[in-house]
């Protein structure tokens, strides 16, 4: 007897042939809610779920954090301020659209935030990746992050900064 799902004329049943990103790594209840993650697909190489495994195990990452659970100050830490030439510039006083308008200049693609082992989920990793933009580069080191080996895609560069609830 088929079941009532089977019975359903609008149900078809489907056969999965490729699995989600994450489930190629050894660390998918990390990545699956990450939006590299959700994707699925053929990848060019390992190379990225490589990386992915480094990046837990040598900065120490317990989980995905959502932005829904961090505050607009923890967010601002992660922001990259500038000027129409990409010089850093000081934060504004609070928080309000140009801070917004000023960090989406960056092309910043692929925002994810990874909370650090022993930290209470205070403390965590931003990671972003983008284009090769040269005239961005030292604007977006002069803010504390990092070039890393590639996250999300082997065209792309992949930057890194670790937040504290003290830093600046």
């Amino acid at each position: 007897m088929p079941t009532l799902a089977e019975s359903n004329a609008y149900f078809t049943k489907r056969k999965r042939t490729r699995l989600s990103y994450y489930q190629s790594t050894k660390h998918p209840l990390i990545f699956r809610n990450s939006y590299w993650g959700t994707h699925s697909g053929d990848l060019r190489s390992n190379t990225i779920i490589e990386n992915r495994n480094k990046f837990v195990e040598t900065c120490n990452i317990s989980g995905y954090k959502n932005t829904n659970n961090m505050t607009q100050k923890m967010k601002k830490k992660t922001f990259i301020f500038h000027d129409k030439d990409y010089n850093k510039i000081a934060p504004p006083n609070g928080l309000h659209k140009d801070c917004f308008m000023r960090d989406a200049g960056m092309s910043k693609d692929h925002n994810e935030y990874y909370t650090i082992k022993g930290t209470n989920g205070k403390s965590f990793i931003a990671i972003f990746s983008q284009r090769n933009y040269p005239e961005k580069h030292n604007v977006i080191l002069e803010h504390g992050y990092i070039e890393v080996p590639p996250l999300y895609d082997e065209v792309q560069i992949t930057y890194v900064k670790i937040i504290h609830p003290d830093t600046t």
